[in-house]
């Protein structure tokens, strides 16, 4: 059986005062698969950063995500470090290590999340 959702029906909502209450979050599959090799797998979300946001520094203690942008311009910071992001980048956040996604252009900036960890 294939298992399919598309975006655009999922609702936009705020995740938690951790990630910011402007950033919208629309949560696709969270601890839910059912394939064998993805047992380590935790969620998929795609998050609209308005323009000026952020979704705030925080980490996953036990969760390591990957950022897919897909529109908008912005930074990244994972730790101490900050970088320039723009669509088509790929962005490894380590478990345990504070990140976060600042949108500096004038465009909502849209990212896919996908994470894996330890339960």
């Amino acid at each position: 059986m294939i298992e399919k959702v598309n975006l655009n029906g999922v609702p936009k909502k705020a995740l938690n005062e951790i990630h910011g209450e402007r950033v919208l979050y629309q949560i696709v599959w969270r601890f839910t698969p059912k394939a064998e090799m993805l047992k380590a797998f935790r969620g998929v979300a795609r998050l609209t950063v308005p323009p000026g946001e952020t979704n705030l520094m925080h980490n996953h203690a036990r969760e390591e995500q990957i950022y897919i942008v897909l529109s908008g311009l912005g930074e990244i910071q994972v730790g101490d470090e900050r970088a320039p992001a723009e669509p088509g980048d790929v962005i490894y956040l380590p478990a345990n290590v504070p990140h976060g996604f600042f949108n500096t252009g004038d465009k909502p900036a849209v990212i896919l999340n996908i994470g894996a960890g330890v339960a």
